[in-house]
């Protein structure tokens, strides 16, 4: 495969000071740097920032970064994007730094959703990674950020742009058939489905954790903090994930992660999974949650 992980996401959000709050003082996210029109990137590891909060208004998700390995993927890539008839754009040199990357490549997949596939994301050997709260450690690094779940109005088309485009292989398939694709031994990095519920693509984020008390804790800052909790603690089939589920400021889903299975493409064999969870996963009223 030519990508090699979902490298950093781009969210346009409307209620900048509440996300700076929820990033340092629940997730663990600290700011690496505020950009000049505002955005802020929040750092999860060695790399300059895994989410860029732009000030933008839509509360979704803008764009979806994809590392490769060298120049010659990114050529493979763009070769594959082109020649099935999409428009590729060249980075200028400020919009590589706006990324803090040293080159990549944009197109807009079949839903609308900016894709950019980069290569030499920017590293800071001399600031190792700090939680901006006390124990959290991500699983990032070699795994990327975690992955996104999107909602798309044409399954087959969008499963089409991540295998056959992007290279990414399906995983299994989930609740309402919504397709899981890794690019890593992550269990997936995105996740696709014609799922009801609106017009904004982003359903959830999710960040994974390195330990189960890391996972706990997280909880125990949610209720202090007052964070929207959305999911009780539980366990998916498929990815044998723990994990629960808040609300962020720009109304989806973050869920916070530990424990997920990894795949082994020697050996893996494609599922499909029925509704429902091995066991908690029990939405909260809001009512509860305030």
């Amino acid at each position: 495969m030519d990508i090699t992980q979902l490298g950093y996401i781009g969210l346009g959000v409307s209620d900048l000071p509440a996300w700076e709050r929820f990033a340092t003082e629940f997730v663990g996210t600290p700011i690496s740097e505020r950009g000049a029109d505002g955005t802020l990137y929040l750092r999860m590891d060695e790399y300059h920032h895994r989410i860029a909060l732009v000030p933008s208004g839509e509360d979704d998700l803008l764009y979806a970064g994809w590392m490769v390995p060298n120049p010659a993927a990114l050529e493979c890539v763009a070769k594959r994007l082109c020649e099935a008839g999409l428009a590729v754009e060249e980075s200028t040199p400020e919009q590589a730094r706006q990324r803090h990357v040293r080159r990549f490549i944009a197109a807009t997949d079949t839903s609308g959703l900016r894709h950019e596939v980069y290569v030499g994301g920017y590293v800071l050997p001399r600031s190792p990674f700090q939680a901006s709260r006390p124990m959290v450690s991500f699983k990032a690094d070699d795994y990327g950020l975690g992955h996104v779940v999107l909602r798309v109005p044409d399954q087959k088309a969008a499963e089409a742009f991540y295998t056959n485009l992007l290279g990414l292989r399906l995983t299994d398939y989930g609740s309402g058939r919504i397709a899981f694709l890794h690019c890593n031994r992550r269990h997936h990095s995105v996740a696709v489905g014609e799922v009801p519920g609106g017009p904004k693509c982003l359903i959830h984020l999710m960040l994974e954790v390195n330990t189960l008390d890391e996972l706990g804790t997280a909880y125990d800052v949610a209720e202090q903090r007052g964070v929207p909790l959305l999911k009780t603690i539980g366990k998916h089939p498929n990815d044998h994930m723990v994990s629960f589920y808040v609300e962020t400021p720009s109304g989806f889903e973050l869920e916070y992660g530990f424990g997920a299975r990894e795949v082994d493409d020697a050996t893996w064999v494609l599922q499909s999974y029925e509704r429902g969870d091995v066991w908690g996963h029990k939405p909260i009223a809001r009512g509860a949650a305030d």
